[in-house]
């Protein structure tokens, strides 16, 4: 593999992983992907991973309208704790684990 080629290959789509941070935040993409569960795009509402890197953990919310938030946040920490990840909700935000 070149220097010029991401050193964890690509996830879906072609998404680069440059690295370790890129490579973890897929393999959480890809647990609620496997779960039957929709990621965030323009024309849908869905899931989104963020942060994580330097030890911190992943935020994983839901980005779309809050009516249903609620179903979508709790479908997600199934779909996560069954794969053996920890998952708490964020205190601050209904939308967020």
């Amino acid at each position: 593999m070149g220097d010029d080629e991401p050193r964890f290959g690509y996830g879906q789509g072609r998404r680069p992983l440059w690295s370790e941070r890129d490579r973890d935040a897929e393999r959480v993409r890809d647990a609620l992907r496997a779960a039957g569960l929709m990621e965030f795009s323009d024309s849908r509402a869905g899931f989104v991973v963020e942060g994580g890197g330097a030890g911190r953990p992943f935020l994983v919310a839901f980005a779309g309208s809050a009516s249903g938030a609620g179903e979508q946040v709790a479908a997600y920490a199934a779909a996560l704790r069954a794969v053996g990840m920890r998952v708490e909700p964020d205190s601050d935000d209904e939308q967020t684990l």
